[in-house]
């Protein structure tokens, strides 16, 4: 379910701690507990331009919503000057590069999401302490869960998008590049409930993360559209 319209204008919320603007720093992965993960908050009433690298051909054009109608919200993965590297679920989860200028607040966020495939396990880490850690299903070995640092994009009712995804829905800021034969459901990757489960803890999906009802609904209430989300093997 891939959008590629052209959108107006540009929120992109955050979390607490102010990123000191002028400055050229590159954030280390999200499992390095002295790095913060980065955020940006972007309030712009033009078009905003995703470019293949600083400078570079546009790829894409993001606006104040989703796919799925939430307020846009991007992770910073790195910074070169005044350009930020951002995973982009409207380009499939490839990464592209947004121009910070003087309407941009940089801040970092206190929720991250660590998924292990090996574990088959989801860890919610906030302010850099370890809440819960979930049991889930991975990718089955045909459609494995591709592994990056990607972000929550929206937060969704499982029953809308039929049985199979449980309760509710966390999308990430990827498509599935490797999805079972025959696949004609959603390319994009999330974090969502199953009517089968049983199978939690299996190499059974088309390569999403499949979790029990009770520890979805708690991550559906509790954390925000923008959580950076690193998945391991």
């Amino acid at each position: 379910m891939r959008h590629r319209g052209t959108l107006l204008g540009v929120l992109l919320l955050a979390g607490v701690l102010l990123w000191p603007a002028g400055g050229s720093a590159v954030a280390r992965p999200a499992t390095d507990p002295d790095a913060p993960t980065l955020l940006l908050r972007v309030r712009l009433h033009e078009r905003v331009r995703l470019h293949a690298r600083p400078g570079g051909r546009v790829v894409a054009i993001y606006g104040d919503r989703t796919d799925f109608g939430s307020r846009t919200v991007l992770t910073v993965l790195a910074r070169r000057g005044s350009w930020a590297q951002v995973s982009a679920a409207i380009l499939g989860g490839r990464r592209a590069w947004l121009l910070i200028d003087h309407h941009v607040a940089r801040r970092a966020t206190r929720w991250e999401l660590r998924a292990d495939i090996s574990a088959r396990s989801l860890t919610v880490v906030h302010d850099d302490r370890v809440l819960h850690t979930y049991r889930v299903a991975v990718g089955a070995p045909i459609s494995p869960t591709p592994t990056g640092r990607f972000q929550v994009t929206d937060k969704l009712k499982g029953r809308k998008f039929g049985a199979s995804y449980g309760c509710c829905i966390m999308a990430l800021s990827t498509d599935q590049p490797h999805p079972p034969p025959g696949w004609t459901g959603m390319a994009r990757m999330a974090v969502h409930g199953t009517d089968a489960e049983r199978t939690v803890g299996g190499a059974v999906s088309a390569g999403c993360l499949h979790a029990h009802a009770a520890a979805m609904r708690w991550l559906v209430r509790h954390v925000p559209n923008g959580t950076p989300v690193t998945i391991t093997r």
